[in-house]
């Protein structure tokens, strides 16, 4: 409560969902958070992969969870998730955010009390819904956060079996709090109103919430900001930074609604606040909303921090910075399986080889000496090609030795490639000669 409270004043980062060069002109705010939402799958098997889109949503992405994919079908449910049906995608996303390096905000499954979320636990007349109960989206939203976080398996299956659900097959990157904040936030009212719908029934527990908060919206009836107010109480007793993920007008112009929201962010140590949206057209345009957007050109911007904290930064995430253009492209026959670039701060890539058959097992970035967790790593790989620069002198292959275990590859800041060895179950086996300056480097199995 001590480290919360002596962050009372500072102001909140402002944010924005759709075309952030559109709302500055509407606004007049600076936007340091962008929202996105997520299908499930998105970033892993459909759309753009997940650093890529991380970068157009900088310098604070937030990213939002969602459990449908294509048309809004649900894909999995809160009990699937639970049971680990939804591990490759949470594993694949852990390893993205080490590789960004950078400050996030993730949101899995927000406004978990609106009946109209595949997510809920109750239809709009308030009939529960199997598989989605507000205990299967408890542990759902615990495994998320496990998972994201990272850490050893034995550390990460631990924490899930005395929680009641099945561990993970392999240790993760390492995304520790603040860099990574996850966010659980219901709706302020939410539907249907019903004493087992209420926000506090799906509460995973101090434990595996970062930061707590509440979407508020302006309606035909008005905005329930005692809500608002009370999820704001509930945060500070648990000592959690509170947020505002989603703030807007449905189809109203309503400036009262507006000054109340200033207010709000006024007199609260409210640390995050965004609003929906940006994008032209439909009911929450605020270019439709002459009197609501005056009222916010004139209080909200200005109340908008106008640095990036420390936590969102890549130096204070990773130590270090990313090497623009760096990656390793894993290789079969000479033909290329797919790329991976390393998370800010990493100056080492480790490939683990199978000796009888010269496949790349397993693979890691380093940084400092420690493992970032493993990478994907293509079925069937036998070479790999690193490079700092894209720009980087194409060289042979190095052949791997008949003994090699193991392939090393370390470089500096500047991206050149300082040292590389060929290891034997961890132990040195071989430097390997470099050029002056030399900025890529392969290996194969050979024939």
């Amino acid at each position: 409560m001590l480290a919360f409270a002596s962050n009372a004043q500072a102001k909140p980062l402002l944010g924005v969902l759709g075309n952030n060069a559109r709302f500055a002109s509407l606004s007049g705010q600076k936007s340091t958070v962008h929202l996105a939402f997520l299908g499930w799958g998105q970033g892993l098997s459909y759309g753009s992969s997940f650093v890529p889109l991380f970068r157009t949503l900088g310098p604070i992405p937030m990213i939002h969870l969602n459990t449908t994919a294509g048309a809004g079908k649900e894909a999995i449910t809160p009990a699937q998730i639970a049971a680990g049906k939804g591990d490759v995608y949470l594993m694949a996303l852990n390893r993205a955010i080490s590789q960004w390096g950078s400050g996030i905000y993730v949101r899995p499954m927000a406004e978990m009390n609106n009946s109209g979320n595949a997510w809920s636990g109750f239809t709009s007349s308030g009939q529960p819904k199997p598989g989605h109960s507000p205990a299967d989206y408890k542990k759902a939203f615990q495994r998320i956060y496990l998972i994201l976080h990272g850490g050893p398996a034995a550390t990460i299956s631990a924490r899930l079996a005395s929680l009641g659900m099945p561990g993970v097959s392999q240790d993760l990157a390492s995304n520790p709090f603040p860099r990574l904040r996850v966010v659980w936030n219901p709706l302020a009212g939410g539907s249907p109103r019903i004493a087992a719908n209420a926000p506090q029934n799906y509460y995973p527990g101090r434990a595996y919430v970062d930061v707590e908060g509440v979407d508020i919206y302006d309606e035909s009836g008005g905005a329930p900001w005692q809500a608002a107010e009370d999820a704001y109480k509930t945060a500070r007793s648990h000592g959690k930074p509170f947020a505002i993920p989603e703030f807007g007008l449905i189809g109203v112009d309503d400036p009262a609604f507006v000054t109340r929201a200033c207010r709000f962010l006024k007199t609260q140590a409210v640390r995050e606040a965004s609003f929906y949206e940006g994008r032209p057209g439909g009911p929450f345009d605020l270019a439709t909303k002459p009197r609501s957007r005056a009222a916010y050109r004139v209080c909200i911007p200005q109340l908008g921090a106008t640095t990036l904290p420390a936590w969102a930064s890549a130096s204070n995430a990773g130590g270090g910075t990313a090497t623009v253009g760096a990656s390793v492209t894993f290789t079969l026959g000479g033909q290329s399986l797919g790329s991976v670039s390393p998370p800010i701060g990493a100056d080492e890539l480790e490939l683990d080889i199978v000796p009888a058959t010269g496949v790349v097992a397993k693979a890691y970035w380093i940084r400092a000496g420690k493992s970032l967790g493993p990478m994907t790593v293509p079925a069937g790989a036998t070479g790999a090609v690193f490079s700092t620069s894209s720009g980087g002198a194409d060289r042979p292959p190095l052949v791997r030795p008949r003994a090699g275990t193991d392939f090393h590859v370390k470089w500096n800041a500047s991206g050149t490639i300082t040292s590389a060895w060929w290891g034997r179950v961890g132990k040195l086996l071989a430097s390997i000669p470099l050029g002056r300056g030399q900025t890529s480097i392969a290996m194969t199995q050979g024939t």
